[in-house]
């Protein structure tokens, strides 16, 4: 029960609706025929273009001169094209990451560049991808400036405290000087009235010198706390480039994994299933009638039944365990140490807790359950022929009555 779709096969299907709606001109002829090609995923030799060019409804009498090659060539060059710009954005990647040091959110941003290089790639995810790039940069643009005033603002206080040791060790010297001769006055003094005028000049000295110190310590403290201002601020902007990078793989309504973190997910649990010999479980889920209830209670209440049972998922399942929502109302669990009869029983069990915690909608208790299938991930498997497996083994559990689990 797989609804999802590229978002490539959308974007063709867009374009081949305008070219239809064109005037027919050879160019818009030609521009259906190459549409044809990547709807059909044929390899744009002269013979496909040919018969591209028959279903998009040029002229009976075959192409014009050459057409055919001219139309194969520029596919190939755009192909070409794409395959160079994509190893040149891998390669750029792997630079960035060397350099990137442990700078978190920057592996976050190339991470998510590699995710999309690997599946297919299509114009929707590479306009959200570039919007996530300009943002970044204009955040590490500001990034850049608080740590230049951070820097300048700690030379600074490096220098005034320079200035203020040198300025005290001056006034010390002086105070040492003075109390020097108020003691050779105290000494000498012959009378009450004497000792009495350099006792008050004494204090005097002493007040002067305890005021310069504060000062001192104030002007030293305001520095301080400047830095740290700046500083702070770095760290939050930071969090903020690690949180934007977080937000490529998550879905928004469910918080959980979305199809581009599931990729990311299944492909390093299968790395380590590989590197220990351990198990690795793949489950599907959808929510039974859902339709029903959207249609019943309005998306609203079916956006919070999804909110629901995703909450339950991430916490009912182990912190290694992934959950990720894979479309409208199926939810994809990765169960790493898991076989497949534990992972069966982790489904049933889950369907258990489901049943506990009922969904409210308006002070009313509704009651939601799932379908699953289960697989057990093999070392050579790629997600989508494990998810092909578990599809089956869900439909299995649709039509055997729903609210149970099958496994494959």
């Amino acid at each position: 029960m797989l609804k999802a779709r590229p978002d490539s096969d959308t974007v063709i299907e867009a374009a081949a609706a305008s070219a239809a709606a064109a005037p027919r001109t050879p160019a818009t002829i030609a521009r259906s025929a190459m549409i044809y090609l990547a709807q059909k995923r044929l390899p744009p030799t002269p013979e496909n273009y040919a018969i591209a060019w028959a279903e998009a409804g040029g002229p009976g009498d075959g192409l014009p001169p050459g057409e055919a090659e001219r139309g194969a060539r520029k596919l190939r060059r755009t192909e070409r094209l794409t395959v160079e710009l994509t190893e040149l954005i891998r390669t750029m990647c792997d630079t960035i990451a060397v350099l990137a040091d442990d700078e978190s959110w920057v592996r976050g941003q190339v991470e998510a560049l590699r995710t999309l290089l690997a599946g297919d790639v299509d114009h929707v995810s590479v306009a959200e991808l570039r919007t996530l790039l300009a943002q970044s940069g204009q955040m590490q643009q500001r990034i850049a400036e608080h740590r230049r005033q951070a820097l300048a603002q700690l030379k600074s206080t490096m220098v005034d405290f320079a200035r203020v040791i040198a300025g005290l060790m001056e006034s010390t010297g002086a105070y040492h000087d003075r109390l020097a001769e108020h003691a050779g006055t105290i000494e000498a003094a012959s009378s009450l009235e004497s000792l009495s005028a350099t006792i008050r000049g004494l204090l005097d000295d002493t007040r002067d010198m305890n005021a310069q110190v504060v000062t001192t310590h104030q002007g030293l403290s305001a520095s301080q706390r400047m830095a740290l201002s700046l500083e702070r601020e770095v760290s939050r902007l930071e969090l903020e480039l690690a949180a934007a990078s977080a937000e490529l793989t998550t879905d928004h309504l469910t918080q959980t994994l979305n199809r581009r973190g599931l990729e990311e997910a299944f492909a390093a649990a299968q790395r380590k299933a590989k590197l220990t010999r351990g198990a690795l479980s793949l489950a599907l889920i959808d929510v039974d009638d859902f339709k029903a209830l959207n249609d019943a209670l309005g998306h609203q209440a079916g956006d919070d039944a999804l909110k629901h049972l995703s909450l339950l998922l991430k916490d009912r399942l182990r912190p290694n365990d992934g959950v990720a929502r894979y479309g409208g109302e199926e939810f994809v669990i990765l169960l790493p140490g898991a076989n497949l009869s534990d992972a069966q029983t982790t489904l049933v069990r889950l369907q258990r807790e489901l049943t506990r915690h009922v969904f409210m909608h308006d002070e009313q208790r509704r009651f939601i359950t799932f379908s699953g299938g289960v697989t057990a991930v093999r070392y050579d498997d790629s997600m989508a022929t494990a998810l092909a497996r578990a599809d089956d083994a869900m439909y299995r559990a649709k039509r055997e009555g729903k609210n149970c689990v099958r496994t494959a």
